[in-house]
């Protein structure tokens, strides 16, 4: 008996404090502020904090990020990808093996301007991986751009095909 008086006050403190959480009848919201985005200057750039968008009928390729590359001719890169995403796209829908989906390709460009290396995210849906790789990674592989003497250069893109419209 000893023993189970002796966890009644131990059990006591809490359930006292637990009613005190309540008792001035509201709750306690620290001030917030809202903040809203406007439409950027720039005709490219993009409200979803992209800095270049290139809309085409089946394509749509966002310039997420650009290092050691000229704002010039990294929207010129974009605008590559996203002619050769929609012809391609438009291509696998004749052959009947479009999968609409989105990806993102991060590409590592040398000195001398080759894409030397990239990384593919793509949807889980059937098909995607295979489109993706085809229409997206391919091209973005087939860029060139000017060399440089030094630094680490990169791009991040994401792009979206297929029935774009409706994402």
């Amino acid at each position: 008996m000893t023993r189970v008086a002796s966890c009644l006050p131990v059990l006591a403190i809490p359930l006292s404090c637990a009613g005190a959480a309540g008792e001035s009848g509201h709750d306690v919201v620290p001030e917030s502020r809202d903040v809203r985005m406007t439409a950027a200057t720039d005709p490219g750039a993009s409200p979803a904090g992209y800095d270049y968008v290139a809309r085409r009928p089946l394509a749509v390729v966002a310039l997420a990020e650009a290092r050691g590359i000229d704002p010039a001719v990294a929207r010129a890169a974009v605008d590559r990808l996203a002619d050769a995403l929609d012809t391609c796209v438009t291509e696998e829908g004749r052959k009947g093996t479009l999968a609409s989906g989105a990806a993102r390709v991060v590409a590592q460009i040398s000195a001398e301007g080759a894409v030397e290396q990239t990384s593919l995210r793509v949807d889980p849906a059937s098909g995607v991986l295979e489109n993706a790789v085809l229409c997206l990674v391919a091209p973005t592989k087939m860029l060139v751009f000017p060399p440089v003497d030094a630094g680490a250069r990169g791009m991040a893109i994401e792009a979206l095909w297929g029935r774009v419209g409706n994402r």
